[in-house]
């Protein structure tokens, strides 16, 4: 194949994973590029052919035996008649070019399942249904949360992942069955009214919406077990917080946090904490209070230390410092009783103590470190299954490599890759 024609491969390939709505300016050269051309011919001559083999297989198919509607990536404009299979559980529309669907389909006492994500769908009306559980619409170019949905009595989950929508529609207070709510990649304008209208949902998911603060009624998410708020622009959290006795999972992925919210060490009910990619220097002693913490990701912030205060946190599973400052591997993870996972990989930690005695052990990730002694009681170690070891200091003679090397098969076997 000749060089002129891989900017060309690699655009297609682009084109055909961008997001749905996603404007993208082709340069001329290549939109006029023969080849190109040729490639768009084809795209199109193979997605006829395989609508034409759905139609024909729609057409063929028994009434009583589709009980799974799949359509996806056909880039459908419009949907044929299929009112005459009455059993369909799940609809799969997704990555198709609809901007309508016929409501006789979704009046169907069997439907529980709905997926019309990576569509064109500005709105949509739907029907009164007592059997859909499951709602999705990604991927759409919804600017209001259908007043419609209301009709679907029993919803328990409701995707609009990435339109454009911009506020919370007062009907949702009212729909109790509705459990899980995603909001995140949107262009919402949160307000003390919004979490009114909330206080029914359990997992919510507001990423993504360039929020720089919550309104201080976040205590009215009385239900709330899991909260995402990940890909913001917030750099606190309102005291009013630590009112979600609830609350169990808080993400707080990118946003602009410069010190740890305090806020979060006064709620017991905590089992994970997602704090990636911020720019927290310190984490408060009191961080070592949350005793149903499970899950704490701290990794990419500029943590320079670790409080002695977390080796308290006796139900803790996961712990995930990557790419932050640390130069002490702390004493008291050696001994913690549970930890499963630990990834310290990307500091400047100098020493690796003997970790032989964690009895839960099982992925351990220090790579990137200056660390100079090989870890090899961790080789034999039982439960393994990770070690990453790579780009430290070690100094290993020929003859270790070798060692290395000729274990590492045996161990692979076993179920224990090591990276080193």
């Amino acid at each position: 194949m000749k060089n002129r024609y891989l900017p060309i491969l690699l655009l297609c390939l682009f084109v055909s994973t961008v997001t749905v709505g996603q404007e993208i300016k082709i340069p001329k050269r290549i939109l006029e590029d023969s080849t190109y051309q040729a490639m768009l011919r084809e795209e199109a001559k193979r997605r006829l052919e395989n609508q034409l083999k759905w139609r024909t297989m729609m057409d063929t198919l028994n009434s009583d035996s589709l009980t799974i509607l799949d359509a996806q990536r056909l880039k459908l404009t419009e949907l044929p008649d299929l009112t005459r299979f009455g059993r369909i559980k799940t609809i799969r529309l997704q990555s198709n070019d609809l901007e309508t669907i016929p409501l006789e389909l979704l009046k169907a006492d069997s439907l529980t399942h709905l997926h019309l994500d990576q569509n064109k769908f500005t709105k949509i009306k739907f029907p009164r249904n007592t059997s859909v559980k499951v709602l999705t619409m990604t991927q759409n170019r919804i600017t209001i949360i259908p007043r419609s949905i209301r009709k679907l009595k029993n919803l328990k989950v409701l995707d609009l992942e990435s339109n454009n929508i911009q506020n919370i529609p007062r009907f949702l207070v009212h729909m109790d069955s509705l459990e899980e709510l995603n909001l995140n990649f949107n262009e919402l304008q949160l307000s003390k009214k919004s979490f009114r209208r909330l206080k029914k949902i359990k997992k919510l998911s507001l990423g993504g919406n360039k929020l720089q603060s919550l309104p201080e009624n976040v205590s009215d998410l009385k239900r709330v077990t899991h909260l995402n708020l990940g890909r913001n622009q917030l750099s606190c959290l309102p005291a009013s917080l630590v009112k979600l006795r609830n609350l169990e999972q808080i993400v707080c992925y990118k946003n602009n946090f410069n010190t740890f919210p305090d806020v979060l060490t006064k709620m017991p009910s905590l089992v994970e904490i997602d704090l990636y990619y911020n720019n927290i220097e310190t984490l408060p002693t009191e961080l070592g209070q949350l005793k149903s913490l499970k899950r704490l990701f701290l990794s990419y912030n500029k943590i320079q230390s670790l409080p002695d205060s977390l080796g308290a946190l006796t139900a803790l599973r996961y712990l995930y410092v990557h790419n932050n400052r640390l130069t002490v591997f702390p004493h008291w993870v050696a001994s913690h009783p549970q930890l499963q996972r630990v990834g310290f990989g990307k500091n400047r930690i100098i020493n690796l103590p003997d970790l032989n005695g964690m009895k839960s052990l099982t992925d351990l990730d220090v790579q990137a470190n200056l660390i100079d002694r090989f870890p090899w009681e961790l080789l034999d170690k039982e439960g393994m299954e990770l070690l990453i070891l790579k780009d430290n200091d070690f100094k290993l003679t020929n003859e270790e490599m070798e060692e290395l090397k000729s274990r590492e098969a045996e161990l692979d076997a076993k179920g224990f890759r090591i990276v080193f």
